[in-house]
């Protein structure tokens, strides 16, 4: 895999502040918190009951000795092994996360989850019931971006700006040693029903002292605007399509001018958030790590053309329809074909009617100044202007 050169990656910086017109965006207030809705597809939860009442957050029993020093956050997929690495699955696999709580230091420590095998540093370690541990009072949070839409040009020049993250309260979860994943958005749009990106918190309180896992002051640093990988992380995708992958990144910023020190550092490599192109990217990125495409770099509009081929071009017409320069209807070549556009990009993802041409009802997926998404082609700003269909090759 190419590594961009600093002059190439500054070009690259330069260059994909054209994913849209008008400049970068600028700072709007904080979406009201929403309801987490179900689209009637699995939503993760086959084995854990589904949270509802808010349950008494204590934990543990006033008999135990010994002070809590630390708390962190594991999770397993399908009932495999706890540990604390992030963690990418389909909808329809079971991911649950766990509390655990550490009592004493060093060889001392005593480990307390109700995971069934806990890894910590790749090590399975013993672990006791929370049941067991000293009494305690355990809350968890999600941490999650406040913005929908950011820029990394905001302070003037270029910079990987600061992403605003909140920890927001999960009532329900209050006591509970073990919850579903939930990816819904509390602060931003949840355009993704189920799918996406989410950060969480534990809190544990002992006799008025807290300690929690990392949180919305674990930033990376240089090279990033985002978090570290301690503060825990899930992903969940639609399926192991080039369209599911790119649900992963649902949830997540629009960044303008999202960028890297090197491709495997990049802001949407890590889940941070992405722009039009680095979005359409990603989900190829994703496939070539299981063989299934060929892998190419985070880049900008305008080099896409070098990474697909072209199948059609043209203008919206009147009617709606997409058409050639002889007037011929376009077709809709395909899911998962790209719709280029003059400094956008977005993914076909639906054929509506009239089937077997490209009408400006047909639906796309793509992030703009906003969460990533599906909308109607004549709803993306850009219906009217010229377009290109094209396949990754």
């Amino acid at each position: 895999m190419r590594r961009p050169s600093r002059v190439a990656l500054a070009a690259a910086i330069a260059a994909s502040a054209a994913c849209a017109p008008g400049g970068p965006p600028t700072r709007e207030p904080p979406h009201a918190p929403v309801t987490a809705r179900s689209s009637g597809e699995p939503d993760n939860r086959e084995t854990i009951a589904p949270l509802q009442a808010e349950p008494a957050p204590g934990i543990g029993r006033a008999d135990a000795a010994g002070a809590i020093r630390r708390a962190l956050i594991v999770s397993a997929v399908d009932g495999g092994d706890a540990d604390a690495a992030p963690k990418r699955a389909r909808r329809d696999q079971t991911v649950t996360l766990y509390a655990v709580i550490v009592v004493g230091e060093g060889r001392d420590a005593r480990y307390y989850s109700d995971a069934a095998v806990l890894r910590v540093a790749g090590a399975v370690v013993p672990a006791a019931p929370l049941a067991d541990a000293p009494a305690a009072l355990l809350r968890w949070r999600k941490v999650e971006p406040v913005q929908p839409t950011m820029s990394n040009t905001e302070s003037g020049g270029f910079a990987f700006e600061a992403i605003e993250y909140q920890a927001t309260p999960m009532p329900a979860a209050s006591g509970r040693g073990a919850i579903a994943a939930d990816v819904h958005p509390t602060l931003t749009p949840d355009h993704g029903n189920g799918v996406g990106t989410m950060r969480y918190q534990i809190e544990v309180t002992q006799d008025g002292r807290t300690v929690a896992s990392p949180g919305v002051d674990a930033r990376r640093g240089r090279g990033s605007g985002g978090l570290t990988d301690d503060v825990h992380r899930i992903s969940l995708r639609r399926d192991d399509t080039y369209l599911g992958y790119l649900t992963e990144l649902y949830g997540q910023p629009y960044i303008w001018a999202s960028a890297g020190t090197t491709d495997r550092a990049h802001q949407s490599e890590r889940l941070e958030g992405c722009d039009c192109a680095d979005f359409v990217v990603y989900g190829r990125r994703r496939l070539a790590e299981h063989g299934q495409a060929k892998a190419l770099p985070y880049t900008w509009t305008g080099e896409l053309p070098k990474y697909t081929k072209l199948l059609a071009a043209g203008n919206r017409a009147a009617d709606g329809v997409f058409r050639d320069a002889g007037g011929e209807a376009l077709p809709f070549t395909g899911v998962g074909d790209i719709i280029l556009f003059p400094r956008h990009v977005g993914v076909l993802t639906e054929d509506r009617e009239p089937l077997g041409v490209l009408d400006d009802g047909d639906v796309m997926m793509h992030s703009l100044f906003d969460t990533p998404k599906e909308v109607a082609i004549r709803d993306s700003t850009y219906a009217d202007t010229p377009i290109e269909l094209r396949r990754w090759k």
